[in-house]
């Protein structure tokens, strides 16, 4: 084999990525491109002599952009389609855009959720400060909780 072919052959050997070098690489932990390979989100290209998962360089960018996606409240399904879509060549950012709204409009109801539990949690801290302690009994579980009664919605418990 002359010089240049030596080297082209190590070149080509050595553009492949353990699950490890993924990892270093994408700032991830080992576990999380194991995770992935395992989800069908990344595959790795090849199986070395050593039974080494080998990965193409570009499934650094990968894992980055699933962690992304992540951060922006994609669930791995979700990701695994815009992957799909992207493998086969079609773009995927309709989907995202899709995807986004929807999950805006749900987090939006979330907070709404959420800012009604704090309204409630505050009130009951309030109340609850200028009452006393009750051991239970067959009537009481925790006099504090049944103090402040149920959602509006709950039918009230025989006495």
């Amino acid at each position: 084999m002359s010089g240049n072919k030596i080297q082209f052959a190590s070149a080509a050997l050595n553009s492949y990525l353990t699950v490890t070098g993924v990892a270093r690489a994408a700032g991830v932990d080992a576990h999380v491109v194991r995770f992935y390979a395992r989800s069908g989100l990344i595959y790795p290209t090849r199986v070395g002599a050593n039974g080494y998962r080998q990965f193409e360089p570009l499934d650094v960018k990968r894992v980055r952009f699933i962690r992304i996606a992540q951060s922006l409240g994609f669930t791995l399904a979700e990701i695994h389609e815009i992957l799909k879509r992207s493998r086969r060549g079609r773009t995927p950012c309709p989907l995202a855009r899709e995807i986004i709204e929807r999950r805006l409009a749900e987090t939006r109801d979330r907070l709404k959720q959420l800012a009604a539990l704090q309204k409630r949690m505050q009130r009951a801290s309030a109340a609850w400060r200028g009452m006393a302690d009750m051991a239970p009994n067959g009537d009481v579980i925790c006099a504090l909780i049944e103090a402040v009664g149920g959602p509006p919605n709950m039918p009230a418990t025989p006495r």
